[in-house]
């Protein structure tokens, strides 16, 4: 009976002790307390904690180091963030003012990129792109990104590093914005940032999963190889695919020689809430391939694609590519959620996008997902979905923002034209490197584009000028159609820096080239899509995409598939070059300072 009083008193306790946190925020703690396996903690996110607060200082401190580690079993270097691979998440709310300070002990110079980050006007240098915005921060020293989060900016985004092959090696992490809500609405209106659905709760369960490919060697290796002889340009074939940095590796499939064992390594487990509305964040981390999702016996709510809301759209499986984010609620098709039962989340890549085969990799890798702890170790026995539709796969060009005021497409002042491809020349030694409008870019690093005034395209540099002649507004706007011909056949994602694009339409041709034919245009949508920031060229095929360039600095444009971009696949919009700043500049030349 003493017994029983002490661990009443002890519950009691607790129970105080949260009543006085968000409820989000309780339960994320008191069941990392009792499911410790669990992926409770770090990768949960409470959003009243912030949307609920007024705008404020967000200061982190990131130290860079290199550790040995072992994601899925296979020791390798991995690049850490206060020790943490992957890195910290970060949660902000709309309209805060971001301070990282970086610390970098690493034995070479890095950076670190806000992917999709809207930076505001006089910004620009703290994109934390290498040779483009700044100078890398070299060993041993440090750097302060101060990013002014706008008003108007949520979701779903995340940092990593924007040099050489360091993404590939672990230096990457999540970045949250959560939207404003009233503390008067805090009732009414808690959640419904996502699509309400008629549920008892409107609690959410909120959680990211940062999923995407692996190498077991050091990505700088893999980055030789490409740009070898050897691979007669084909795409090095990853080992594996991780979420949040970890899975289970069969050591015996291994055909290079690694230090592996297995009982480093576990299947991802996750947790989903039998009340609550269950968020998934979905981010691709990987260098190069495409990865499908789907989850055994539940669809798939899309809600949000790369920080923009959209109408929801039910589908059971969804296509993310490297760099890409979906944000869905998790609807499961039976009656009621059973704490005893688990399902696979499954994170298929196909075969048909590499060259070549890597008996290492699972082609179709898979998470656990519960809805209760589970007492045994026994792993889920879910059929997958026996067929899935065309219609049930997710088609990116069909999203619409929910916002009813961004339907409005501006129409395009003028068009760029652009093709990408990889080639192996004679004049390169034979070895692959990919071009852009015949430009293979390689970034200056002592001298960064932003630091200098006068820019103009070189044969490392493509340079595309983005002016306006209209002098009669107080706000200086350019769009442009951007054309994208991919003459690869394989595909491309795309990424703008600093802007987001509309996806008008993409071609993929059955046989041959499908470049755009200037006398057999297509017909465009005149309602606006979902704007996006990173987007795929079909193999042997084209884009378009409508930008509104309306922010004033040095942006890079480039493949995130990261053997492209390190081998030259990149261009610079020098956008509005006589409003930079030059306090902007200045930043970005003192950034070299430390060199």
């Amino acid at each position: 009976m003493e017994l029983f009083w002490r661990y009443t008193l002890v519950l009691a306790l607790v129970l105080l002790l949260l009543r006085s946190l968000p409820l989000d925020l309780a339960v994320r703690r008191l069941q990392s307390l009792i499911f410790p396996s669990y992926e409770v903690s770090r990768f949960h996110l409470a959003p009243s904690r912030h949307s609920l607060r007024p705008a404020t200082v967000k200061v982190f401190n990131f130290t860079l180091t290199d550790e040995v580690l072992s994601p899925n079993g296979v020791s390798k270097r991995v690049f850490t963030i206060n020790g943490l691979f992957p890195g910290p998440t970060i949660e902000v709310r709309s309209g805060d003012l971001l301070v990282v300070n970086v610390y970098n002990r690493l034995s070479e110079a890095t950076s670190l990129h806000w992917h999709g980050i809207r930076h505001q006007p006089g910004q620009n240098s703290q994109d934390g792109a290498s040779g483009v915005t700044q100078c890398p921060i070299p060993a041993g020293s440090n750097y302060t990104y101060r990013i002014q989060i706008s008003q108007e900016q949520s979701g779903t985004f995340w940092y990593h590093s924007h040099h050489s092959t360091h993404r590939a090696d672990g230096l990457f992490g999540a970045l949250v914005i959560h939207p404003p809500i009233q503390e008067e609405h805090r009732d009414e209106l808690r959640g419904l940032r996502y699509y309400r659905r008629d549920t008892k709760s409107s609690e959410v369960w909120d959680q990211i999963m940062l999923i995407g490919d692996w190498y077991h060697r050091q990505a700088s290796e893999v980055q030789d190889w490409f740009q070898s002889r050897r691979s007669h340009g084909n795409e090095p074939v990853p080992d594996a695919i991780l979420n949040n940095g970890q899975q289970a590796f069969n050591c015996s499939k291994s055909v290079a020689k690694v230090i592996c064992d297995p009982k480093k390594g576990r299947t991802p487990a996750f947790m989903l809430h039998p009340q609550h509305r269950n968020i998934i964040r979905f981010i691709n981390t990987g260098s190069v391939a495409e990865i499908h999702l789907s989850l055994d016996s539940h669809l798939l709510h899309v809600v949000e694609a790369d920080g923009t809301l959209v109408q929801p759209v039910v589908v059971k499986e969804l296509t993310i590519a490297p760099g890409q984010r979906y944000v869905v609620e998790v609807i499961y098709t039976g009656d009621a959620p059973n704490t005893s039962q688990n399902f696979w989340l499954r994170q298929r890549v196909n075969f048909q996008d590499f060259k070549y085969p890597n008996p290492a990799l699972d082609l179709e890798s898979k998470s656990i997902i519960t809805y209760g702890y589970r007492a045994d170790s026994s792993l889920p026995s879910s059929p997958r979905w026996p067929s899935i539709k065309e219609d049930e796969r997710l088609n990116a060009l069909t999203l619409r923002p929910l916002d009813p005021s961004a339907h409005i497409l501006p129409p395009a002042d003028d068009v760029v034209m652009m093709y990408i491809t990889t080639m192996i020349r004679g004049s390169t030694g034979n070895k692959p490197f990919s071009y852009v409008n015949q430009t293979t870019w390689k970034p200056n690093l002592t001298n960064p584009v932003l630091a200098r005034i006068d820019v103009a395209s070189s044969l490392k540099e493509l340079i595309v000028p983005v002016r306006t002649t209209n002098t009669s507004t107080a706000k200086s706007e350019v769009v442009l159609d951007i054309i994208v011909n991919n003459l690869e056949d394989g595909p491309h994602p795309l990424h703008l820096h600093g802007h987001h694009f509309w996806p008008l339409y993409t071609y993929e041709a059955p046989m041959g080239a499908g470049s755009y034919k200037w006398d057999r245009p297509p017909a465009l949508p005149i309602v606006a899509p979902a704007l996006r920031d990173t987007f795929v060229v079909p193999a042997k095929g084209h884009a378009i995409f409508r930008v509104k360039f309306d922010t004033p600095g040095a942006w890079l444009f480039h493949c995130h598939v990261l053997v492209h971009l390190q081998s030259g696949m990149g261009l610079i919009f020098d956008v509005l070059n006589d409003l930079i700043s030059t306090e902007d500049r200045t930043k970005a030349a003192d950034s070299c300072l430390a060199l």
